[in-house]
């Protein structure tokens, strides 16, 4: 097996784009994960002006069978995943007074459910391999709460306390659990 094996979600713009490109140039096999892959031209651009390759796999991080078939065909293809980059996720502005149940399941969905399930599929075939490393980006808004951002909060606080729960469990057996917490980014975040 050559380099290491690094699957990063949300790549279609942004942190992720930007990490998948990074990683690419520091040696890693980047497989870049998007929920939808018609968006994947932004990705390939920026990796071609790099001089690097990225594999581009569709990705719904809302669907369990979507996580287990891409994390399936990592290994079956890499025979390993060396980091799991947590990037995908989803905004929504407004108060607990606008925010619908809807709204709320999907920004929790996105936000903290995928973000579980990716880390729970992954995270066997790391023990396995007696090392491993788990990036989250969260938020600043996973610190300290926002008006009319509540919802995205709530679930950027359930992942701070997930990976900060993880952290030493996953240390005794050679996984590094690491969180990103960027405040104000300009992308495509929002609009998205």
């Amino acid at each position: 097996m050559s380099g290491k094996v690094a699957l990063v979600t949300g790549c279609s713009t942004g942190v992720g784009l930007h990490a998948a490109v990074r990683l690419a140039e520091a040696g890693f096999i980047v497989v870049a994960t998007m929920r939808d892959t018609g968006k994947r031209q932004a990705l390939l651009d920026e990796a071609a002006k790099a001089g690097v390759a990225v594999e581009v796999v569709p990705l719904d991080v809302c669907s369990q069978g979507s996580i287990d078939a891409v994390v399936a065909d990592c290994i079956a293809r890499h025979g390993r995943i060396d980091l799991l980059v947590n990037n995908a996720g989803a905004g929504f502005l407004g108060s607990v007074e606008q925010t619908g149940d809807e709204d709320l399941r999907r920004t929790m969905e996105t936000n903290f459910f995928g973000v579980w399930n990716l880390t729970k599929a992954v995270l066997p075939h790391m023990r396995a391999a007696g090392s491993g490393r788990i990036i989250t980006v969260t938020s600043v808004g996973g610190l300290l709460g926002q008006p009319f951002n509540e919802a995205y909060c709530a679930a950027k606080f359930a992942v701070e306390g997930m990976m900060e729960g993880l952290a030493p469990l996953a240390k005794q057996f050679g996984v590094d659990v690491c969180l990103v917490e960027p405040g104000p980014i300009n992308t495509e975040f929002v609009a998205s």
